[in-house]
């Protein structure tokens, strides 16, 4: 009785460690980013780089380099280093297809954060910029009508239509600015900066607007922090204060942070979850490609995943070396 039970226990242990050691898979997996220079591409990349060192994955990273045309050459690079899954950050379906077709005759699956599926991509796991944008605009609304209540409101928006999260952020603020609702609030221009020229470019804008308009402008919005950025310097350059005129943005970094802390024109932030756009993409590979399951029963059929977000403002910013606590566990969760 005794040597069958543990000639049965040795049987499961053994099944046990084959299973386990089949789900623990070594794989290749292959990265392209827009722009390590940009907070959310690094974050997004260090929650990959994480999630790989967790599994014992094998991580291969490219950069674009700002220079978006250049995903479609870098996927097919990373086809050709024979990776096992590839993860897109930070894209525009157009400007990824021929990779993605590339990748699917290769059989590599491609998986996407915060970039529009395409063809058969698995997964795009982002933020639902819908909602950010009329959640920032609600924002704004309700600090001016605080700040100077039963007044008329003046507010100018800064966008960059190089990417898709960025034209339905501007979107939705529109919306939520044109509302029936709102009659308060007027929309007194709007302008974009490319992925080139986000660094210069909304600081010149925005000087020109202070010199048209003088302090007849409440709030101006952009649509990313980096655009927020040289909002607020040009704000502070032109003399104003936070409570004469202010900005507020969609990502959340230390920068950011930084200038909300010190009491600069940057009064609000969307912080956004990157690392956790990487672990639903890391579940996924895991699901997909370690254990073989079939997509269909990994993800959900829109094959998009929105990640949580949290707002910040001067009530809740960070510590200075401190980060936001999102506690978010993934895809399963």
């Amino acid at each position: 009785m005794k040597k069958g039970l543990i000639i049965l226990l040795l049987v499961i242990l053994l099944i046990s460690i084959f299973t386990f050691a089949g789900f623990a898979k070594a794989i290749k997996v292959g990265f392209v980013a827009a722009n390590m220079g940009a907070d959310s591409n690094v974050l997004a990349y260090q929650g990959m780089k994480n999630y790989c060192e967790r599994m014992g994955w094998d991580l291969q990273s490219i950069d674009c380099e700002g220079d978006i045309t250049r995903y479609s050459s870098n996927i097919i690079n990373l086809i050709s280093n024979k990776v096992d899954a590839i993860v897109l950050t930070c894209g525009e379906k157009t400007l990824i297809e021929e990779g993605v077709v590339a990748a699917e005759k290769a059989g590599i699956p491609v998986f996407l954060s915060d970039t529009e599926n395409i063809g058969n991509t698995i997964v795009n796991a982002t933020s639902n910029c819908w909602a950010m944008g009329a959640f920032l605009a609600s924002h704004a609304i309700d600090r001016m009508r605080a700040l100077h209540p039963g007044e008329k409101y003046n507010v100018c928006i800064i966008g960059m239509p190089d990417l898709y999260v960025h034209r339905q952020r501007k979107q939705m603020m529109e919306a939520v600015f044109n509302s029936p609702e709102n009659e308060d609030v007027n929309i007194l221009a709007v302008e974009s900066c490319t992925i080139a020229n986000w660094s210069s470019v909304p600081y010149d804008i925005v000087k020109a607007w202070i010199a048209k308009y003088g302090d007849k402008i409440d709030c101006i919005l952009g649509t990313w922090d980096g655009i927020s950025w040289g909002i607020s310097r040009a704000i502070a350059d032109s003399g104003f204060t936070k409570d004469d005129m202010f900005t507020m943005s969609i990502d959340g970094s230390e920068q950011t942070y930084d200038l909300m802390r010190r009491g600069d024109p940057f009064v609000g932030v969307i912080a956004q979850n990157f690392a956790g756009w990487s672990e639903v993409d890391g579940d996924a590979i895991q699901a997909v490609v370690v254990e073989g399951k079939d997509p269909k029963d990994v993800v959900p059929p829109s094959r998009t995943v929105y990640v949580p977000y949290k707002w910040v403002d001067a009530t809740n910013v960070p510590k200075k070396g401190e980060g936001i606590e999102f506690n978010y566990i993934g895809l399963f969760e």
